[in-house]
């Protein structure tokens, strides 16, 4: 990722972002209550202008914090904490390490949905949905690798 500018690990982060919500099975809008779907495309689809501040990523944190108090779905913390993290950096800026942590953060939100232990790395290895989604992860890092 040091390869990487950190805007271009902003444009990454927000890329897995937005595409994991398609890993989620049977779907995200199915996985989640209806209060967290509508926010968390609501947040996606009005991507963070230029104009964002602190006062509004922490608007964003504290909603999102307050919907996985509410939403008893598997995947919601590391969701939440990937979103959270993403807006966070949008104001602080994107380094290294919490590019790949809001990239784990996803990618465990949709693991906890396939029912796996998550000590067992080898039944992740199995699963067809968790290696799709590493594979979607590796070939944004691969564009932007391309892109810079």
């Amino acid at each position: 990722m040091e390869e990487i500018s950190p805007d271009m690990r902003g444009e990454v982060s927000f890329q897995v972002i937005r595409g994991s919500l398609e890993f989620f099975r049977p779907s995200f809008d199915e996985v989640f209550s209806e209060a967290t779907v509508q926010f968390v495309r609501s947040i996606i689809e009005s991507a963070p202008s230029e104009d964002f501040d602190r006062d509004e990523a922490d608007r964003i944190s504290s909603r999102l914090y307050s919907l996985a108090n509410e939403d008893l779905a598997i995947g919601t913390d590391s969701l939440v904490a990937g979103l959270s993290l993403f807006f966070d950096c949008v104001v602080a800026g994107f380094d290294s390490d919490s590019t790949l942590e809001i990239m784990s953060s996803c990618y465990e939100a949709v693991l906890h949905t396939e029912g796996l232990p998550q000590e067992l790395l080898e039944s992740e290895r199995d699963n067809e949905n968790c290696s799709r989604l590493i594979d979607f992860q590796w070939e944004v890092v691969l564009q932007a690798l391309s892109d810079k």
